[in-house]
């Protein structure tokens, strides 16, 4: 077995205009698979990557719709169906933060975190597996945080997003391993890309506390979920597994 292949397997990415969604993309279409990358606004971004890949002569696929609107995501879904015989995984990496203390974080944008980064992502796994269920077949990773294990001060709408995506991921595969269908999950920390484009000075002085002394790359977040949606890691399921540099264990 070539180590990680993915060849032939299309898998969907939901915010791949993102760093970490950009990376993972183009580690499955490396691997032979075809990422049909999903984007909500930023179809620029993913257009340009859609065009770096089959300058390669590699496959991919774009999709847009709103995370947050279940009908127009429902929508975009049945279009997948009749578009590809089989939809072989599921990257749910779509997501955002903002940083607020909770006696000064707004309910509202409280609510709109939890509904994008929890909601949205349950969305996208209802309608994706019942395609999985029916093909007997699949593979499942949610892109968490290390905020949803430690809980991150000044994050408490994102780190209780993730801490919950945490949990339905351990859910989803009690109850999807009866049809053949593995849900893992990844839960990066400080990652240079995205989110932490520009880091505060609190993210610069955590650094110091990271093991190997520096943040991680998107490509490492990507290998690491390419691996997880392979045939290599057939065994593992209901895991999520922690991409920090010894963050977590530093204390």
């Amino acid at each position: 077995m070539k180590l990680n292949s993915l060849k032939g397997k299309n898998i969907l990415v939901t915010g791949a205009s993102g760093g970490i969604g950009s990376a993972i993309s183009l580690k499955i279409s490396q691997l032979g698979g075809n990422p049909i990358m999903h984007y909500n606004s930023n179809r620029n971004i993913v257009k340009t990557l859609l065009d770096e890949i089959n300058k390669e002569g590699l496959l991919a696929d774009i999709i847009q719709f709103d995370i947050n609107n279940e009908l127009e995501l429902k929508s975009a879904i049945d279009e997948l169906k009749k578009k590809y015989s089989k939809i072989d995984g599921l990257v749910n990496n779509a997501g955002i933060l903002t940083r607020g203390f909770i006696a000064m974080q707004s309910v509202e944008k409280f609510r709109h975190i939890v509904n994008t980064n929890l909601v949205g992502s349950f969305a996208v796994m209802k309608y994706i597996s019942q395609i999985m269920i029916r093909q007997k077949s699949g593979n499942i990773v949610n892109v968490s945080s290390l905020a949803g294990t430690m809980g991150l001060k000044g994050q408490s709408a994102y780190s209780a997003s993730k801490a919950g995506l945490n949990s339905l991921t351990q859910i989803a595969a009690k109850e999807l391993a009866t049809f053949n269908v593995r849900v893992n999950g990844v839960s990066p920390g400080y990652i240079s890309s995205g989110m932490l484009k520009e880091p505060t000075e609190q993210d610069k002085q955590n650094k110091e506390a990271i093991l190997l002394k520096r943040f991680g790359s998107s490509n490492e977040v990507a290998s690491v979920v390419a691996f997880l949606l392979s045939e290599n890691s057939s065994y593992i399921t209901g895991q999520s597994i922690i991409i920090d540099g010894g963050l977590s264990i530093s204390v």
